[in-house]
């Protein structure tokens, strides 16, 4: 906009700002995977990923909050000093930042943070991503199993947004030692508002797995998953552990044999392809180093 008067160009930038977000450093990983670190105008740090595929899909993971108060022991964002929850546009200021790049056409809500504490400022930003070329069926927001955000997102999201639940264990034993809100809100409340989300909406819900050797990745806790999730409303993701520094990946034979259980029980299940690992932005890998 050279045609405006310098004194003019100034004050537009100060009064209406390109982004909510400043851009601290970018990465880009061996895969083309792309990891853009930002920072709040109150200087949060806030992370989020652009995944290139080879069929031609641009997916983004996007963040709900600046760290996560849920201190799940697998999770890097987890270990974070909590910062705050992000308003709707610091969400999606993230999606404009590689909407830049190229065309985008899938999102995530698997950033750091959980969405469900955050449940306006993540529905105001996903029901703004059409106009960056992400439709509603390819944006999915994840819980760990929130209960006030998911009965919220049950009762109230008409809009054909998918749903994904972070699992991670069979049992409610194994559960609270990975993810302490299970001790809050434990797994048959959390399956039985899934159940009533299929029920109203008609869509599948996605559970995350991942797998931590020795842990959770045994065969009989996939014979425990397997009869604890119906295959009519859930779809698994069964997802490699990437190093955070608490746990060991789960063997290529153990997370075959644990498929195996799952595909003869007929549980739909696949295997995430692993992106960014190189540059921590894989799953769970989301710390916000400055």
């Amino acid at each position: 906009m050279t045609n405006l008067p310098a004194a003019l160009r100034s004050e537009l930038e100060s009064s209406v700002p390109f982004s909510t977000l400043a851009l601290e450093r970018e990465q880009e990983a061996r895969d083309g995977t792309v990891k853009a670190l930002f920072l709040t105008r109150d200087g949060r740090p806030v992370e989020a990923v652009l995944m290139r595929y080879r069929d031609g899909r641009r997916s983004l993971c996007l963040s709900s909050q600046s760290g996560c108060p849920l201190t799940c022991t697998f999770c890097a964002t987890g270990q974070m000093r909590f910062g705050r929850n992000l308003t709707a546009s610091e969400i999606l200021d993230q999606a404009l930042h590689f909407r830049r790049l190229g065309p985008v056409d899938h999102a995530v809500f698997m950033g750091m943070g959980e969405p469900m504490l955050n449940l306006d400022a993540v529905l105001e930003a996903a029901r703004s991503l059409p106009d960056v070329g992400i439709t509603w069926r390819r944006s999915t927001i994840s819980t760990v199993g929130w209960l006030p955000g998911l009965r919220r997102f049950v009762d109230e999201v008409e809009e054909p947004i998918r749903l994904a639940l972070s699992l991670h264990a069979p049992t409610d034993e194994l559960r609270s030692e990975l993810m302490p809100v299970n001790e809050r809100y434990p797994l048959a409340d959390v399956l039985d508002e899934c159940h009533r989300y299929f029920g109203l909406r008609r869509r599948k819900v996605f559970v995350e797995y991942v797998l931590l050797r020795g842990v959770n990745d045994r065969v009989e806790q996939a014979r425990a998953l397997a009869g604890l999730l119906d295959r009519k409303i859930f779809k698994v993701n069964l997802i490699p552990y990437n190093p955070t520094g608490m746990f060991e990946g789960s063997s290529r034979k153990a997370v075959a044999a644990f498929k195996d259980v799952l595909d003869r029980a007929r549980l739909p299940a696949t295997v995430r392809l692993t992106r960014g690992r190189d540059i921590s932005a894989a799953c769970g890998q989301l710390a916000a180093e400055t």
